[in-house]
């Protein structure tokens, strides 16, 4: 029985024009604010798209001190600024129609009532300003995997074991032994 070869993931956007798009999205008032705050969750923390049209807003949170963090997948991640006023921005305003003052659960809520915005909305206006989703989350998924630990990537951004693995590999980044170190100094401290 034959296997499909495992492809290894291509990344063809550099690190200067990622940081380029992100100062775009940070700081361009002509793109709209769900454009914005959609693609900085693709440069910067390697979300696919489509989940992040997905995104429910209980999934950002505002502390009583003004902390904003998002949960990608199950641990909150906090927010720099000026990324953590955007979506406090958004979350206060989201959508255009009039159905919009009922509550929503949706982060990024679409044109039908009860249904999040189709991610080819997003993409497109992104698109329209020269950030290729796909590229962008690459460009990400490639920073971050080369400056954290396997497992904490796979945990924090949702991702397989396998596909964090791979992203290390290509960052040419040997995670491999953080198990060990982690436990070994957890255990000096005890």
């Amino acid at each position: 029985m034959a296997t499909r070869p495992t492809t290894q993931p291509a990344v063809t956007l550099s690190d200067e024009d990622r940081w380029s798009h992100v100062q775009l999205l940070l700081h361009d008032d002509t793109i709209r604010l769900y454009a914005r705050v959609a693609g900085l969750f693709v440069l910067l923390y390697a979300q696919p798209l489509a989940r992040v049209a997905r995104m429910r807003a209980d999934q950002i949170t505002v502390d009583a001190v003004g902390v904003t963090t998002a949960t990608f997948d199950t641990f909150p991640v906090e927010l720099p600024g000026p990324l953590d006023r955007l979506v406090r921005t958004h979350l206060t305003c989201r959508g255009q129609a009039s159905y919009v003052s009922r509550p929503d659960t949706w982060l990024f809520p679409g044109g039908i009532p009860g249904k999040h915005l189709a991610t080819e909305n997003v993409r497109a206006q992104l698109v329209e300003r020269g950030i290729q989703p796909m590229a962008a989350r690459n460009a990400a998924m490639f920073q971050l995997a080369a400056s954290m630990p396997t497992p904490i990537l796979a945990e924090v951004l949702g991702l397989a074991p396998n596909t964090a693995t791979r992203w290390a590999a290509l960052a040419a980044r040997d995670w491999s032994t953080y198990t060990a170190q982690r436990e070994a100094h957890l255990r000096r401290r005890s």
